[in-house]
């Protein structure tokens, strides 16, 4: 096999960076046109107030346009070897606010366009950021899981989506950039070749293979040409439960991962750094070298967003309880937690509402249901090995192997994975404790955004803490999939008939109901459909705080809204049903 057989020839362009006064525009060119130099122009189209203070009607939108634009920066992209063909410039000494249109051009004199193939140069263009980042409305699109191969039959070869998203943008004007949560694509396919292959560039051609397999679309590269996006990585970015993955170890007893995995990962990283994160916004210090975290703020509304996959390990300490052995899981490094924990910090008298942008959910599955499944796998998964020997049901294990395989790697993903509780305790004594600060400094709203689990929807996650008895609730918004075959909506009413609150952690609070859970999440609705949310914060007055969730589901004429208020909603009512009537009582 070929890795390099029938590659297009050019990927992207995509926008990233974007600032009050800058932007990034990230190009691959693939591995036959290594090197290449490519020339950007920018022009000014349309200037907007440049700041909300410079606004005399706050519901006013004055936009100015350039009449007869011309070049007003011009730079350069070279195209690296080393980088499989990617490329990136960054211009800065942008007007804020500001309307711009870009073209790509073969030579220094810019004559000759560069081929692009269905795009136009009406689709190349982005807007800055106002100087102070938004007034009164910030919005933005949240995705993840992005696999068109699952859901082809939707009329636009799996990114039916993706082909409504302009008309979304149309209908909600303040949107300037997304975050794309994960799983931007599915590797899973070239896993088997790149832990055969021993070669590190031929590894790295296979997982470009995949990336322009997912990418190389018009409707998906018609949005991100124009909209500059945060991506951060989950497991299928790597390969299928990457960090959680059983076969992954040296032996079923070993805590370390065998050298082909180590290989496999090392290689997705570098790809992933090159591919993806070189368009986020430049890590805030030092903190943050060797890993892919990455904090931001745009007004007053900060953004952390953890690396979640590069230390993921679901064997990091080894227990002997009762006479078994018990892992704990690593979701992140404690020095990673730690510098977020600075950066906000560091920027706190600046920020109002934190968005903690976690690639992996805090709660959506069934405890009992996932328990019972912890217990008899790995018999489940003997029986099929069986079964795989004998030459009339091979057939029906390869089946069960290919459309279901393995699920430990996916229970064991989430914060409410019984193998991560310590770590989910820590991270929501972090977020409650922001919104909850004993040293008499002003509290900070916190929202958590996700997706990874293939249904859309939102839960609220409850602190029984009485220090964080003021506010005691952060929502929970999840986004997905924007290109994948939905969670079936059979399994999701069995789901929620099951379990109507979730626990998360271990930790316990002594209450004036004795001892409870700590932690705990309610489940509210989700939607079994493909999508793509907007997410919009809104700052009426000083008291005033809201997050309007908007769910573009597939095929639905209008979103489905859910509005959150951050201010006077965060107190937890803990409404005593009779036992009777508690659907999961024991978890």
């Amino acid at each position: 096999m070929n890795p390099q057989a029938n590659l297009p020839t050019l990927l992207g362009p995509f926008v990233g960076g974007i600032t009050a006064s800058s932007v990034k525009i990230w190009l691959n060119v693939g591995v036959a046109d290594a090197y290449k130099t490519v020339f950007v122009t920018l022009k000014l189209l349309d200037q907007g107030p440049k700041s909300e203070a410079e606004k005399t009607d706050p519901n006013e939108v004055v936009i100015e346009k350039v009449e007869n634009p011309v070049v007003v920066q011009s730079g350069v992209i070279k195209c690296l070897q080393s980088d499989m063909g990617t490329g990136i410039v960054m211009f800065r000494g942008l007007e804020a606010n500001a309307h711009y249109s870009y073209q790509l051009w073969e030579d220094e004199a810019h004559s000759v366009a560069l081929y692009l193939g269905e795009l136009t140069p009406a689709d190349l263009y982005f807007w800055t950021l106002p100087e102070d980042g938004y007034g009164r409305q910030l919005d933005f699109l949240l995705m993840s899981c992005h696999n068109p191969e699952m859901a082809k039959d939707d009329g636009f070869d799996g990114f039916a989506v993706w082909h409504q998203i302009p008309e979304v943008r149309k209908a909600n004007k303040n949107v300037r950039f997304a975050i794309l949560c994960g799983d931007q694509l599915y590797a899973d396919e070239v896993e088997t070749d790149v832990l055969k292959e021993q070669d590190e560039s031929k590894r790295k051609e296979l997982y470009l293979r995949v990336y322009r397999k997912f990418w190389d679309n018009a409707d998906y590269r018609r949005v991100l040409c124009s909209l500059p996006a945060i991506l951060m990585w989950d497991d299928h970015d790597i390969t299928d439960g990457w960090g959680s993955r059983e076969d992954s170890y040296v032996a079923k007893d070993s805590q370390e991962f065998a050298d082909r995995w180590k290989d496999l990962f090392q290689t997705a990283k570098e790809m992933f750094g090159f591919m993806q994160a070189s368009r986020n916004p430049d890590p805030p210090s030092s903190r943050f070298s060797g890993r892919f975290d990455t904090c931001f703020r745009i007004g007053r509304a900060g953004f952390a967003v953890p690396d979640l996959r590069s230390n993921r390990k679901s064997r990091e300490v080894k227990n002997l309880v009762d006479g078994k052995v018990v892992y704990e899981g690593q979701m992140w490094l404690p020095e990673q937690m730690d510098a977020i924990r600075s950066w906000v910090e560091t920027n706190k008298p600046e920020i109002d509402t934190l968005f903690f942008v976690s690639t992996v959910v805090f709660s959506h599955g069934v405890p009992k249901i996932e328990n019972l499944i912890l217990k008899v796998w790995f018999g489940i998964l003997d029986l099929c090995n069986l079964m795989g020997k004998i030459s009339f049901l091979r057939k029906y294990a390869k089946a069960f192997n290919d459309s279901v395989g393995d699920l430990r790697d996916d229970i064991n993903d989430s914060w409410g994975a019984d193998i991560n509780a310590k770590e989910t305790d820590r991270v929501l004594d972090f977020l409650f404790g922001l919104q909850n600060p004993n040293d008499g400094q002003k509290p900070i709203n916190v929202v958590i955004l996700s997706g990874d689990i293939h249904t859309p929807g939102h839960s609220m996650i409850y602190s029984a803490d009485p220090a964080h008895a003021k506010k005691a609730v952060i929502p929970h918004v999840v986004a997905t999939p924007v290109a994948y075959k939905q969670f079936p909506w059979a399994a999701e009413a069995i789901f929620r008939h099951l379990t109507k609150v979730v626990s998360l952690g271990h930790r316990k609070s002594i209450t004036t109901r004795g001892e409870v859970q700590t932690y705990t999440a309610q489940i509210s609705h989700h939607f079994c459909y493909r999508n793509v949310v907007v997410v919009s914060l809104r700052n009426y007055a000083e008291d005033e705080s809201y997050v309007k969730i908007k769910y573009y589901l597939e095929g639905f004429p209008e979103p489905q809204i859910v509005l959150f208020d951050l201010i006077h909603s965060s107190r937890k009512e803990a409404i005593d049903w009779p036992e009777h009537l508690k659907v999961n009582k024991k978890t």
